[in-house]
């Protein structure tokens, strides 16, 4: 008998040894990331500049708000602990005694449950869950012992209170109290604290909204508990037990504005816009939103059996760049393409949008409105070296052609010439400085970038229209109310206003276009300019006053290309229609005033045929607009004799293709200077498909194009057409007997 005494000793001892060390095997390694206790993100409702409620956002579904300890009613903090752990304050995040009377009231027959999970701990668990179940028990105790050691009770309380499921995805106890009984936390009266302190028990069966005869009951066990712990007496307890409560019914979660809302949440998450008692207010007028997403979706419907299945508007105050309305997606019907995509930010091909921005770089760098540009076939060289030749929308050229014409026609030649003078790296770091994103090194677009070679998003062009409505001073575009910081000037004004006056003329527009739109608007003037990218798959309208600027794009999400639906066509009736309803919204929106930096424009007669000051022999003549300093001094001598315009050599294939009446070619003097080779450029790397390609040559004199003898690495060359070999190669041109200097370019067929 001894010695099974003995032995069953040694076990014991042996066992309470494994236990021992086990326990502190635990505790060495259940140690607490701090990382896991940061603060969630809170829920907030987003609401426009009125305060009208767009979206209760909830992250990861959970409707919660912090909420520091000392804003939590004491009646909360002393119902929770009564009914949870009583020995709060006394244990260091194990109760003992609890755990003894839990594990022997486990051990009687007939027994009655006996919790011993201390606040502590259960925020462990609140954290880190218990995938294993209860066998995550012993590791949540050593974990519950580390966090008091590092932090105090108040912490972990506040830890708790913030971190407890109240159903209905409510957490934590301010969102509970706001939506259960519409007070803050600090408010709560003693029947309202003890009835929130039951519900985490059971958080769907005891959900007072849809249980609350159970909430209730529960209730009285929490104020019995609260009694019994010394925290309020009997009298108290009876009085609270029978007091009437009045829950709120659940709100209505509105869903408006989606995409606006999403990028408002982005814009507050990088610090953009504030958060105030759990609220956000944005820039947005719900009414012009409203409106400009019917305009729109008239307008997809109008336009749908040509492929047009969705469209996005932005619109913007120019005094603030604040956004007053942002159509992401104007179909969000399921199944709509692009229905759940912010087409407002997505990047699609702008067309002939980006053209103004160019022509006001033109007009910086010393051209004018009266300055004549060359809308006629050319060799333009590609950011990669290829030659192209674009064309005008109905395929003819207009030859020589005043830069006010140009622009408003969208004259995609003239424009390929404004570009050419003007450079794809100036061109690239304007668009840069107009806050266009992603655009890659100039040398990859070439001049074609003016006709849209670069992709922009409607939220950029809208903000790049905005810079220009102004005068040339740039503000982001920004989705919290009021105004913002000082504008960055960006352009000069003078070559701003003279742009801006051109897309302001209605007669200009009507001569492009016909129909000007202005009835849609009214008598004041207003700037247009339209855009379709290549292919048919995009149709842009961007229109503006001194107030207001609106971008509308339509098109298919799937990059599907459209049936002849252009930008004037499609776009530019919903976009003015857009800017009127904006306008009569304005007086009801507060904004503050900024005057344009414009200033006044010179007027002088000049000659249409080729914008020099009128002179005696122009039989056709007009008024034009110029920026200070910039009137033209050389009186037009252009006109012969026999009345027709004489044109430099640079304009002989037009007129061999054309035949236009009222010219002549001026001749060519051949006798001084060298040719240069126009293309390929020197050091260009040409990607050929096939070995049977065949590259133009093209070389001019002067800057006009001439017909040249080619040498290809010292070999004379029949014509001016060349099927290369792979690999380096040196080419020239020769004149009467004037060699160009020798170009070389690297040539590679495509794998």
């Amino acid at each position: 008998m001894r010695r099974w005494l003995r032995a069953l000793g040694r076990a014991a001892l042996l066992g309470a040894a494994g236990l021992a060390l086990g326990a502190g095997w635990l505790y060495a390694t259940s140690d607490v990331d701090r990382a896991r206790f940061v603060r969630p993100e809170d829920a907030v409702t987003v609401l426009d500049r009125s305060g009208e409620p767009l979206r209760h956002h909830r992250p990861e579904q959970h409707d919660r708000r912090w909420v520091a300890l000392d804003a939590i009613s004491p009646h909360l903090i002393d119902a929770v602990i009564a009914v949870e752990d009583d020995r709060f304050y006394a244990h260091h995040g194990v109760d003992a005694r609890a755990s003894a009377r839990a594990a022997l009231t486990f051990a009687l027959p007939g027994r009655r449950m006996s919790g011993a999970s201390t606040i502590t701990q259960q925020v462990v668990k609140l954290v880190y869950g218990r995938p294993g179940g209860l066998w995550d028990k012993p590791r949540e105790m050593a974990r519950a012992l580390r966090l008091e050691q590092r932090f105090d009770k108040a912490w972990i309380l506040e830890q708790y209170l913030n971190r407890l499921p109240y159903g209905d995805q409510v957490v934590g106890v301010a969102r509970a109290s706001e939506l259960y009984f519409g007070v803050p936390a600090s408010e709560l009266s003693l029947g309202q604290a003890a009835l929130l302190a039951g519900i985490p028990q059971a958080p769907s069966a005891l959900d007072p909204r849809r249980h609350l005869s159970r909430a209730l009951r529960r209730r009285r066990v929490v104020l019995a508990r609260m009694r019994q712990t010394g925290r309020i007496d009997a009298a108290t307890e009876r009085q609270v037990a029978d007091e009437p409560v009045a829950i709120l019914q659940q709100p209505v979660r509105p869903w408006r504005a989606p995409r606006f809302v999403d990028a408002s949440l982005e814009a507050w998450r990088r610090g953009e816009l504030t958060q105030r008692g759990g609220r956000i207010r944005t820039s947005l007028d719900l009414p012009t939103q409203r409106e400009a997403g019917r305009i729109v979706r008239g307008a997809v419907r109008r336009h749908a059996g040509a492929g047009v299945t969705n469209g996005a508007a932005v619109v913007i105050a120019n005094a603030t760049g604040e956004v007053l309305a942002y159509v992401g997606a104007a179909r969000t019907e399921e199944g709509a393409p692009g229905a759940w995509l912010d087409l407002a930010a997505a990047r699609r091909q702008p067309g002939s949008t980006l053209k103004p921005f160019v022509y006001e770089l033109f007009f910086e760098e010393g051209g004018t409105a009266a300055t004549l540009l060359d809308d006629i076939h050319r060799p333009m060289v590609g950011g990669r070296g290829e030659l192209f030749e674009a064309r005008d929308y109905d395929g003819r050229t207009q030859g020589p052609v005043r830069a006010r014409a140009a622009l408003a026609s969208s004259l995609n030649l003239a424009a390929l010439d404004a570009a050419r003078q003007v450079g794809a790296h100036a061109i690239v770091r304007r668009l840069r400085a107009l806050g266009v994103s992603g655009l890659d090194e100039a040398d990859r677009y070439g001049a074609a970038i003016v006709l849209g070679g670069a992709d922009v998003s409607a939220l950029e062009l809208a903000g790049a229209y905005a810079t220009l409505a102004r005068g040339g001073a740039r503000l982001p575009p920004r989705f919290a109310p009021g105004a913002a910081g000082e504008p960055v000037r960006v352009m000069e004004p003078a070559a701003a206003a003279i742009a801006r006056d051109v897309l302001r003329d209605p007669a200009a527009r009507r001569e492009a276009f016909g129909d000007d739109l202005s009835a849609l608007f009214g008598d004041a003037p207003f700037g247009l300019k339209t855009g379709t990218s290549s292919g048919w798959h995009d149709a842009w309208t961007a229109v503006f006053t001194d107030e207001l600027t609106v971008v509308v794009w339509l098109g298919d999400p799937e990059n599907r290309p459209l049936g002849a639906v252009n930008g004037f066509g499609g776009a530019a009736r919903p976009a003015v229609r857009i800017l009127a309803a904006a306008h009569a919204r304005l007086p009801s929106l507060g904004l503050p005033e900024r005057p344009v930096e414009a200033p006044p424009l010179a007027q002088a007669r000049i000659c249409a045929a080729t914008g020099r000051l009128a002179g005696p022999r122009c039989t056709h003549t007009l008024e034009e607009r110029f920026a200070p300093g910039t009137l033209p001094a050389r009186v037009c001598d252009a006109h012969r004799d026999d009345g027709r315009v004489t044109l430099p050599p640079r304009y002989a294939r037009w007129l061999r293709e054309e035949h236009p009446a009222g010219f002549a070619l001026a001749e060519l003097d051949r006798s001084s200077g060298s040719p240069e080779v126009a293309h390929p450029r020197d050091g260009a790397r040409l990607l050929l498909r096939s070995d049977r390609d065949a590259i133009p040559l093209r070389a001019t004199l002067g800057g006009h194009p001439v017909e040249a003898r080619w040498e290809v690495d010292g070999v004379p060359l029949e014509g001016d057409s060349w099927r290369p070999t792979e690999g380096g190669h040196t080419l020239l041109a020769r004149l009467d007997g004037r060699a160009s200097a020798p170009i070389e370019v690297d040539v590679h067929l495509a794998p």
